[in-house]
């Protein structure tokens, strides 16, 4: 079934009407540099659709996603820190969506914890790592799913903020035998973990690294080389971890926590 198909169907028909009837006002113009300042006017656009339906109707084939479709979601990523490089993850009732916005800086209009709408009408809904994405539709022979949106104007057509109001996002807290896949790109805390190098000495941030609870279940982080933290060093004590959730298929599989920050790790 077609991913327009599907969110034509019944089922959609009365998601979207509750909806209607249940809306937050969201401002059509996204946030601009006077942080703290109410908007003047803000307009009562809906959302049409959640984004756990969305995830649910997805087939895993990339798909153009109709015109009339918007969602509404807690900005819960950052990418101050340079581990989240030009995307943005939105978080709505325990299901997520990526923005491949591709451009820089995207903290400063969408700091974590503003709400957001997004037009996704005419976009390409992809999946990697377990996370929906959305972004345009990639040239021919490019090899990727999904592109970047590429520019402020394009970004700006897609996104905007609904109030200047900040929420702290909630991240859910699990176990590792608890992650499930459908939980990808969300924000999840995991305690009781242990650094287990996988190369002797190697302590620093940067790559895949690999973490246990007490009955030996295992987890792993990624961090980029290029953030901020990636030459810093992995506690040697027992850790909390917090992170975007994704999973590699790849060989036996394995769920990853990307963090946001160093902020990220509690011991």
């Amino acid at each position: 079934m077609s991913l327009r198909n599907s969110i034509r169907t019944p089922l959609g028909w009365i998601a979207r009407a509750l909806l209607l009837a249940i809306s937050i006002p969201c401002a059509t113009a996204c946030y601009d540099s006077q942080f703290g300042t109410p908007q003047p006017e803000e307009s009562q656009e809906p959302a049409t659709e959640l984004i756990a339906h969305i995830r649910k109707i997805f087939t895993g084939t990339p798909a153009t996603i109709p015109d009339d479709i918007t969602v509404k979601g807690l900005v819960t990523t950052s990418d101050r820190a340079g581990n989240f490089y030009r995307t943005l993850c939105i978080e709505q009732d325990g299901a997520a969506l990526e923005i491949l916005a591709g451009i820089d800086q995207l903290h400063n209009d969408f700091p974590i914890g503003c709400r957001v709408t997004v037009h996704l009408g005419g976009l390409t809904l992809a999946e990697r790592l377990g996370v929906l994405q959305v972004g345009n539709r990639p040239d021919a022979g490019s090899g990727y799913e999904v592109d970047y949106l590429g520019s402020r104007a394009a970004l700006d057509r897609v996104i905007a903020r609904c109030s200047e109001k900040l929420e702290d996002p909630v991240p859910a807290s699990l176990t590792i035998p608890e992650l499930t896949a459908e939980r990808c790109g969300t924000l999840v805390r995991i305690t009781g973990l242990l650094h287990q190098p996988e190369i002797s000495g190697n302590r620093q941030w940067s790559g895949y690294r690999c973490f246990v609870d007490q009955e030996g279940n295992r987890i792993y982080t990624y961090v980029r080389t290029y953030a901020d933290f990636a030459d810093e060093e992995i506690p040697e004590q027992t850790v909390s971890l917090t992170g975007i959730l994704q999973y590699d298929a790849s060989g036996n599989g394995r769920f990853l926590l990307k963090l946001r920050d160093e902020g990220d790790c509690v011991y």
